[in-house]
């Protein structure tokens, strides 16, 4: 249970910094590598998904639903942890940004090698959500592109 609370701690840390970002510009000199990463970022899902439609036919076999929604939990939580790497990149100058960014990337990372494992992941999360940890994963993933892309606009694209 404290697993998935660090979970949303994560999701809630982000939507603050997140929030934050709406009264500052992304600095110019870095402003080319952010516009990058974020278009990387966007297309990420969709390489993602022929990667994991591979890998689940043809290599993992059994235990379908966990290995997905492990997949797929996994696969937001790096999301979140370049999100705040692009964020390090395009507002270093502020120095409020900047580290709540260190801080952020520094525990979506220590989250990701946490749940990496699939046996750690099930006893940790899937142990007490079953079949429901898929929309937590699901959830992490609307929430990170919601407040990425169409709540805040990504600056960074413009």
């Amino acid at each position: 249970m404290f697993s998935i609370v660090l979970l949303l701690l994560l999701v809630t840390y982000f939507l603050i910094i997140s929030c934050q970002l709406k009264k500052y510009i992304p600095e110019k000199r870095t402003i080319k590598i952010a516009k990058l990463l974020s278009k990387i970022i966007k297309l990420s899902p969709l390489i993602g998904i022929v990667i994991f439609a591979i890998l689940f036919a043809f290599v993992l076999k059994g235990r379908f639903l966990e290995r997905v929604s492990h997949a797929l939990l996994v696969f937001a939580i790096w999301l979140y942890a370049t999100q705040f790497y692009q964020y390090i990149l395009a507002y270093f100058k502020k120095k409020t940004i900047f580290i709540g960014s260190i801080v952020g990337i520094t525990f979506s990372i220590i989250l990701a090698v946490v749940y990496t494992p699939l046996d750690r992941y099930i006893s940790l999360i899937y142990s007490y959500m079953n079949w429901c940890s898929i929309f937590l994963s699901c959830g992490l993933f609307v929430l990170f592109y919601t407040e990425s892309y169409v709540v805040k606009g990504s600056k960074t694209d413009r």
